[in-house]
């Protein structure tokens, strides 16, 4: 191999390191959701327990389910419904968005134990 290929080949590999790396340290931070919480055009519509299965009607804007230790955005009137397409969410940090009515579901850890129900 000339200097010219091994010198790719070690960048190569250096960088696929880095990234996963980076990957793991910032993916390990995201521990289990204890709640969620779900905002209609910035203000707090209501926090829920992950671990009650239920259906929840935001102002008709879309359902929200809870099924699981999971929430999914079931059915919405957007006219694109990318929220309804997005996968569940269960990891603290996550959120699902749907831009078009402004409503912001987002998943709480540990630290966020108080529930508004």
């Amino acid at each position: 191999m000339n200097k010219t290929v091994l010198r790719d080949v070690i960048l190569i590999i250096t960088l696929l390191a880095v990234s996963a790396s980076l990957f793991l340290i910032f993916n390990a931070k995201k521990g289990a959701g204890r709640s969620f919480e779900i905002t209609v055009n910035g203000r707090l519509y209501g926090t829920y327990p992950l671990d009650a299965d239920r259906v929840i009607d935001v102002d008709g804007l879309c359902t929200v389910e809870v099924k699981d230790g999971s929430v999914s955005v079931t059915d919405a009137a957007c006219p694109g419904k990318q929220c309804v397409h997005s996968r569940p969410i269960r990891k603290s940090g996550e959120r699902i968005i749907c831009l078009p009515q402004g409503v912001v579901i987002r998943v709480s850890g540990e630290a966020d134990a108080d529930f508004i129900i």
